[in-house]
């Protein structure tokens, strides 16, 4: 008996890991449009409570975001989710001061990405700043 000889389509690729390094930040998409802030209760330690309002996005996909008025101290509110700081780094590769750094203190643009529970966010600098998905409300405090 003689083996016949089929056409196998090749194995498909591997799938590309989602990771941060893969995302292309020059292809920044339009931020999905989400409900409007309703307006907060005052929390507990004097700040405003507010519930997130914006909508899903792509993981791994880059948008254009700009933190507020106040910077880190503005709501980040991406997904769903409002996100946590957890740190952040120049753009030369040195531990970033969130405190105190002009940029993360004032309205500052640039690019965010969500991977499951993390974020971070690349200001137009170079900059990269991570962020953990916060559950639920979170109290913001007053800025000036």
């Amino acid at each position: 008996m003689a083996a016949c000889a089929t056409d196998m389509a090749p194995p498909p690729e591997p799938s590309r890991a989602l990771t941060f390094e893969n995302i292309a930040l020059g292809q920044a998409r339009e931020m999905p449009s989400g409900d409007p802030f309703t307006e907060g209760r005052r929390g507990p330690t004097g700040g405003t409570v507010f519930d997130p309002t914006s909508a899903a996005v792509v993981e791994a996909v880059s948008y254009r975001f700009s933190l507020g008025h106040c910077g880190l101290l503005s709501p980040v509110d991406v997904d769903g989710s409002f996100w946590d700081t957890l740190d952040g780094t120049t753009a030369a590769g040195r531990p970033l001061d969130l405190e105190h750094d002009t940029e993360m203190i004032n309205q500052t643009a640039g690019v965010i990405a969500v991977i499951g529970n993390e974020a971070r966010f690349r200001t137009e600098s170079g900059a990269v700043v991570r962020f953990n998905r916060h559950d639920g409300d979170r109290e913001f405090p007053g800025c000036d």
